[in-house]
């Protein structure tokens, strides 16, 4: 493994929230509970980005080519167990290649976010409209995008 991944590595495991769910489960109060609920269903208006939380910058993680595939998996591996510690998760296609998987966690380091006590907080990356989709061809909501038959024309006929 080069040095840099070593680095990185290291950076990524003191990111880890010390209250975070692989260290204990903590008993919420109701107050807590309430303040999350309201976090939530007011669109979580905060204004700090995931790294001013967890302390990385997205400026200190190379370009994906910069590393093999195998560097880049044990990269994401790492980034996505710090990101539960935060209560926060990612979520993308089955057959995404590990560059975009990693481009894409990098992201999150300079998206606005809030961090909740319990539950979790997903980032999933997708607006709904599949042309112009961050994963591109793969998407999984492009094949229902394309398909030929149009569901608003059933939808008109009350079908």
């Amino acid at each position: 493994m080069r040095e840099i991944v070593s680095y990185l590595i290291n950076d990524i495991l003191n990111a880890h929230h010390d209250n975070g769910f692989e260290v204990e489960e903590t008993v919420q109060t109701i107050e807590q509970h309430f303040d999350d609920v309201e976090k939530y269903l007011n669109g979580m208006s905060s204004n700090l980005t995931f790294g001013e939380y967890c302390g990385l910058e997205s400026k200190y993680f190379p370009p994906a080519d910069y590393f093999s595939e195998e560097e880049l998996s044990l990269i994401c591996k790492e980034f996505e167990k710090m990101m539960y510690t935060w209560n926060l998760a990612y979520d993308y296609p089955e057959k995404l290649p590990i560059s975009l998987i990693y481009n894409a966690l990098i992201e999150t380091l300079d998206t606005q976010t809030t961090i909740i006590s319990s539950g979790m907080i997903h980032f999933d990356f997708c607006t709904g409209y599949a042309p112009e989709c961050v994963w591109k061809e793969y998407c999984p909501c492009l094949e229902i995008w394309n398909r030929d038959d149009d569901d608003d024309e059933n939808y008109n006929k009350g079908l």
